[in-house]
């Protein structure tokens, strides 16, 4: 892996700590950039770990080292061996899947909660949801049905909950790793870019309550995957994702400010680009000062015009 697709990495893995609202610090930014520019190796990042106590570097750069690992494998072994990677002393068990029925609220749902499914039945839904994506047959489909199908099968995933908690950024590792194994893998900074709108869309791929005229929609999922692979122009704005949206600009039905992405993008940047631009800036020639014009001479400025005298008024 070159230094560009490491950059493009780690500013992924960063941004979407954000989608459980945690910020990665200067520290794991000094990391990715030692390992970026080569002094530190892929096999030292995880001794840098133990030196690290904030829980959003710490599973950023386990996020990384598993990613770059070739091994994968659709199947309920490999989000189990995720999430154990990722979270591993950061909570009890890793392994196991949820044995707890869970509810959340959810911003883009105003509030709302998501009643995920029963934990006696995650196991046999997992199963059933691997088996089937394995045995999917891609042949004579376009780009199109190819993205829906993506994101159908990764909120579906998503949808189940199987861990009591960090599901989305186990999921979100083991999406990275799936679009790579299908042959898609990551060439943009579109999701370090739109961590928010990523979660907010597999929230709105799993509501529904017909009674409120709400139903399961994977159509942001599939905008952000779409921009993802093919690219483009479209804006993916975390606030279009909220049940009660209005592309005219009319206020949010929910309470409090719009939500905004937790993006470290540029704040990756700034630390690898300073050096280039301080070595820039001395190697510039200093510009020399601007010649003021002449003064003009007395003898060429005008002579101010002569008012005329005023006229004598006849007398009848």
């Amino acid at each position: 892996m070159d230094a560009k697709e490491k950059l493009l990495l780690w500013k992924t893995v960063m941004a979407l700590q954000a989608v459980d609202a945690l910020k990665t610090s200067a520290k794991a930014i000094e990391i990715a950039k030692q390992n970026i520019e080569g002094t530190l190796s892929d096999d030292a990042l995880l001794d840098e770990c133990a030196g690290l106590k904030n829980e959003a570097d710490i599973v950023a750069v386990r996020m990384f080292v598993n990613i770059i690992q070739n091994q994968f494998s659709i199947s309920q072994f490999e989000l189990v061996q995720i999430r154990k990677a990722l979270f591993s002393d950061l909570v009890e068990n890793p392994e196991l899947l949820r044995v707890s029925n869970l509810a959340k609220k959810e911003w883009a749902l105003d509030g709302l909660s998501l009643l995920y499914p029963k934990a006696a039945k995650i196991k046999t839904q997992l199963n059933k949801l691997f088996e089937a994506e394995t045995l999917f047959d891609f042949k004579g489909m376009d780009s199109k049905k190819i993205i829906k199908h993506y994101a159908s099968f990764i909120s579906d995933l998503w949808a189940l909950h199987p861990f009591e908690n960090f599901n989305t950024r186990t999921i979100a590792v083991f999406f990275i790793k799936y679009l790579r194994y299908r042959g898609a893998p990551l060439s943009n900074d579109v999701l370090a870019q739109s961590a928010v709108y990523f979660r907010n869309a597999l929230a709105r791929a799993a509501f529904c309550d017909g009674k409120k005229g709400f139903h399961k929609t994977t159509r942001y999922l599939e905008r952000l995957i779409k921009k993802m692979l093919l690219g483009g122009r479209a804006v993916l704005d975390p606030r279009e994702t909220h049940l009660f949206y209005d592309p005219n600009g009319v206020v949010l039905k929910v309470e409090g400010a719009p939500q905004k992405e937790l993006s470290v993008s540029d704040r990756l940047d700034e630390k690898l680009l300073a050096a280039k631009k301080e070595t820039a800036k001395k190697s510039a020639a200093p510009k020399a000062p601007a010649k003021k014009a002449p003064a003009k001479k007395a003898a060429d400025k005008k002579a101010p015009a002569k008012k005329s005298a005023p006229k004598k008024k006849s007398s009848k």
